[in-house]
């Protein structure tokens, strides 16, 4: 596993900019724009980091990391932007994406981990 930091940072300025679209979407009472544009920011970027970021060593088992990350990373980005057209607790919010990012960051764990 390497870290590519070119990809890297391409990876997070494009969760920064899906993360702008997100708080400029959101209703800007209680601050849910700000909290959307961190939420959708952190969550994104988490994801988007295998996806885009990361050169596995087995190019069998990087592929389907890569294909897992971005289908969750879509997901979530789905989320993010339901989330910021949807007038809900916050709270609800913040829980549901979060678990999704920590889902996949347990199923991408469990392939990486993975015995031949």
């Amino acid at each position: 596993m390497k870290l590519n930091t070119v990809k890297t940072i391409i990876a997070i300025l494009l969760a920064l900019l899906l993360g702008l679209v997100c708080e400029i979407i959101a209703p800007e009472t209680d601050s849910r724009n700000w909290i959307s544009f961190g939420v959708a920011s952190l969550t994104i970027a988490s994801m988007l980091l295998p996806a885009i970021g990361i050169k596995f060593n087995n190019p069998r088992r990087g592929a389907n990391i890569k294909v897992l990350s971005w289908i969750i990373t879509l997901a979530i980005i789905i989320a993010n932007i339901v989330f910021a057209y949807v007038e809900c607790r916050v709270d609800v919010y913040i829980v549901v994406v979060a678990l999704m990012a920590v889902i996949g960051w347990g199923l991408v764990y469990s392939l990486f981990n993975a015995k031949e």
